[in-house]
């Protein structure tokens, strides 16, 4: 058995039981840079961008070399785009037939972390919030995690959940919060060149699992903020409730985009809401992307037809048009 495996007691972590969170040792990078959560508690960690916390937890093991088990539902291949598997314990919650695969219920994953705290200590990372409450319900997941927050009470774990709070409805987060209180990482600045030996650089969370299809983040890289326009993370299909499509639409609609066919998808089935929320998540990113491109053609002095490009591309409307304009107007051909 692997030291991939969580329980294997003769892994690096086996046979050096002593961590910073145990030791109270901290090197001055991890003390200008990094907030340890604190032990003995379930904390949450509220973010739009799902690549973010995984790189908080890469530089916090990289620089501290903190003890971590990852309960993901990232494949191998993928969550090792983001973490280096040989120093790290971690599970694959999934149903695939993989030596580090564990079944994605709350009753598995509960047995798996009670096991895992009788001893020594560190970062118990639990992805799949949005995933496993869809599954199994809000009631239970609320239930599993005050079961665990009273069993990590005194010992050197922290138990940590990260998700969106966009892909939850508002009443089940204000509830979460309360019982796993929000942790605000720290994000430091990419590695460098030199650390890419010690730090995967964190890579876009996009398309589906390789052998599964319920996946509770799909995530888009997240372009920079152009004007007022933000290209948001992406909501899975098993998230997207009412509630939840209501505050997207909103939040489109704050950035000036014409979003009403949205109001026809809240009538639906699942199935057709989403399909109408992907239709326009498409037009939306296009049209960011045009406006990224609008501001250059500006530069060049095409300064009126950006403004009426610029009505067109909140209205998600000829956008094929408008990406073809300008294709010619940044090759020089107009």
């Amino acid at each position: 058995m692997t030291n991939h495996h969580l329980f294997d007691e003769g892994s690096e972590w086996a046979k050096n039981p002593l961590s910073p969170t145990r030791c109270g040792h901290m090197s001055d990078s991890a003390a200008a840079g990094f907030e340890l959560p604190p032990t003995g508690r379930v904390l949450s960690i509220l973010s739009e961008d799902p690549r973010a916390p995984l790189h908080w937890l890469a530089m916090v093991q990289h620089e501290l070399g903190v003890r971590v088990l990852v309960f993901s539902r990232l494949s191998p291949q993928r969550l090792g785009q983001h973490l280096r598997l040989d120093r790290i314990e971690f599970k694959w919650l999934s149903e695939s037939i993989d030596p580090h695969s564990l079944p994605p219920s709350l009753e598995r994953i509960h047995h798996a972390i009670s096991t895992r705290i009788a001893t020594d200590g560190g970062i118990i990372w639990l992805d799949g919030v949005e995933f496993l409450i869809h599954r199994q319900g809000f009631d239970a997941f609320l239930a599993f995690t005050r079961s665990l927050a009273d069993e990590l009470t005194g010992t050197d774990w922290s138990l940590m959940l990260p998700f969106s709070p966009l892909s939850i409805d508002g009443t089940a987060v204000a509830q979460l919060r309360r019982e796993a209180s929000p942790f605000e990482i720290q994000v430091a600045p990419r590695p460098t060149a030199s650390a890419e030996s010690d730090v995967p650089a964190p890579a876009p969370l996009s398309g589906a699992e390789e052998t599964e299809i319920e996946v509770e983040v799909e995530a888009e890289v997240s372009l920079p903020v152009v004007g007022g326009l933000t290209m948001l993370t992406s909501i899975a299909s098993a998230a997207l409730s009412p509630a939840v499509l209501m505050r997207r639409r909103a939040q489109w609609q704050e950035m000036g985009f014409d979003v009403a066919q949205l109001d026809h998808a809240l009538t639906l089935d699942d199935e057709g809401r989403y399909a109408i929320y992907r239709a326009v998540e498409e037009r939306v990113r296009r049209a960011i992307e045009c406006e990224r491109r609008l501001r250059m053609i500006e530069m060049r002095g095409h300064m009126v037809e950006a403004v009426k490009m610029r009505f067109r591309i909140l209205q998600l409307t000829g956008l094929t048009a408008i990406e073809n304009r300008l294709d010619e107007l940044l090759a020089g051909e107009a």
